[in-house]
């Protein structure tokens, strides 16, 4: 399994909405609501998935038009 923190970028005033939402898919641990348009979170995903910023925003945005962007900030492996 593969694990990586992101950080999600939303619309002004929209970081608690976009919380709650991306709170509930598999795989994503919330960390905290850094401001009111920053999420931090941790995402585990399958060691045969590679993610890239560009596809993980794409399919935010499409569940949310509040999501501006994410942003990939490291990643580790764990067993």
């Amino acid at each position: 399994m593969r694990v990586a923190n992101i950080i999600v970028e939303t619309q002004p005033g929209k970081a608690r909405s976009v919380a709650d939402l991306i709170s509930g898919l598999k795989g994503v641990e919330l960390q905290q609501v850094e401001s009111d348009h920053k999420v931090l979170a941790t995402w585990c995903f399958p060691e045969d998935q590679n993610p890239e910023p560009e596809g993980v925003t794409e399919v935010l945005q499409a569940m949310t038009g509040e999501i501006v962007g994410v942003a990939l900030v490291d990643e580790e492996e764990r067993s």
